[in-house]
């Protein structure tokens, strides 16, 4: 029998199969949310259909990958009813509780005080005199 070279096989699709396939299975070990210790597999099945005189045989090349899934992950969610609505709600609690106020929900005074005026430190923009109530009081010296 004559030597198949495979990589013209199939005028060059055995190997294009077999070059997608490991591409493939590249792309999933790199996949961060795959199994890194998964083994991944590369199947190449080639067909052979022979005619009824058994002088003509039609081939069929096909490259199946086997790749990790996907890790699945695990959230915490936090169920009620609305008492106002009567509405079931379901909340995903992630770092912060549902309801809590974190700080970025309070918001900075952008307010200082420049020379005795009150400067509006985003913008640099003098807004007038510093009120005389909001001193700093130290109450380490004060006596009862």
């Amino acid at each position: 029998m004559q030597h198949i070279n495979l990589e013209t096989f199939a005028n060059g699709a055995f190997t294009a199969q077999v070059n997608r396939a490991i591409e493939e299975v590249t792309k999933n070990i790199q996949d961060p949310n795959t199994d890194a210790l998964a083994t991944r597999k590369i199947t190449i099945t080639i067909g052979f259909k022979p005619n009824q005189e058994r002088n003509f045989v039609t081939t069929g090349v096909q490259a199946k990958t086997t790749l990790a899934p996907a890790l699945g992950t695990v959230t915490a969610m936090s169920m009620g009813r609305d008492i106002k609505t009567g509405n079931v709600e379901a909340v995903e609690v992630g770092n912060q509780i549902p309801g809590q106020m974190s700080m970025q929900d309070v918001q900075e005074d952008n307010i200082g005080a420049v020379d005795g005026q009150a400067v509006d430190t985003e913008t640099g923009e003098i807004l007038g005199k510093v009120p005389s109530g909001e001193k700093v009081i130290d109450l380490r010296t004060k006596q009862a």
